[in-house]
């Protein structure tokens, strides 16, 4: 038998809460850390659909990399679906579990099997911490083999990640594509470590109109392929789930959410 405090443990090992980011609120949301788990799901996001999916599937965990409490309830009232995606998972003793940027910031973690995947697309001939000297540096850069141009190397990145279309600022220098940074999520407030790292381009999500003009200004490309390019938690968190499984004798039945919880559309 494997309850929610043993896959939580498992995960602490893995990418430790002591790492993540001051104000993050990752780790465990919700829910009865003895309670007996048969079905988990992973997922990017808990949404209300979300929710109700694993209703449908008598999940007894969700593992999520977004945290489902951002900011404190102000009331109870069902009225919000927040407050109602609460009610419900209580309702069916669902636990929840977020890995943010402890996740991040984690070897062999979201910024890590981000590179991995951008290594199927373009020749990446080294790559390394943003910040060599901190053993849990929140990015990570790589050296491609032949320097590309930056459209290019977009084109490249869109296609990676299965993108309908991304964003792009092309430095005020006019550089091509050779040493790239990347972080996952909303990271445009780490330009500065990005440009001390020496990086020509910058791969992260939701850059903000007036950071990337000082991106640009202080000579970083930057490509924006969105926030839900770290969809891969779906996935590569339930191999890792299969991986403890199987190492610990675990009865689980593992399900990856088939919810997009992408908000944007693009024309």
């Amino acid at each position: 038998m494997v309850k929610v405090q043993d896959i939580l443990n498992k995960i602490e090992d893995f990418a430790p809460l002591s790492i993540k980011m001051e104000g993050d609120p990752s780790g465990f949301q919700m829910g009865d850390r003895q309670k007996e788990v048969k079905t988990v799901m992973t997922t990017l996001d808990v949404r209300p659909k979300v929710v109700q999916e694993a209703i449908d599937n008598k999940v007894d965990l969700i593992l999520a990399h977004h945290p489902i409490m951002f900011h404190p309830a102000r009331n109870l009232d069902l009225a919000s679906p927040q407050n109602q995606m609460y009610r419900d998972l209580l309702a069916n003793n669902i636990a929840v579990n977020a890995s943010h940027t402890n996740l991040d910031k984690a070897h062999g973690g979201m910024n890590d099997w981000l590179m991995e995947r951008l290594r199927e697309n373009v020749e990446i001939k080294t790559s390394g911490y943003l910040d060599p000297d901190d053993d849990y540096s929140i990015g990570r850069v790589g050296v491609l083999a032949e320097e590309m141009d930056l459209l290019d190397f977009a084109k490249r990145v869109r296609d990676t990640f299965k993108l309908q279309n991304l964003r792009y600022v092309k430095s005020e220098r006019g550089q091509k594509v050779k040493r790239v940074a990347l972080i996952g999520g909303d990271a445009g407030k780490f330009y500065p470590e990005v440009i001390k790292a020496n990086a020509d381009t910058f791969i992260t999500g939701d850059v903000y109109y007036h950071t990337a003009h000082d991106m640009m200004s202080n000579g970083l490309n930057v490509i924006d392929p969105g926030h839900h390019i770290e969809a891969i938690f779906i996935e590569k968190m339930a191999h890792k789930l299969s991986d403890w499984s199987n190492d610990y004798h675990w009865d689980l039945n593992i399900i990856q959410s088939q919810v997009n919880t992408e908000p944007y559309n693009f024309i």
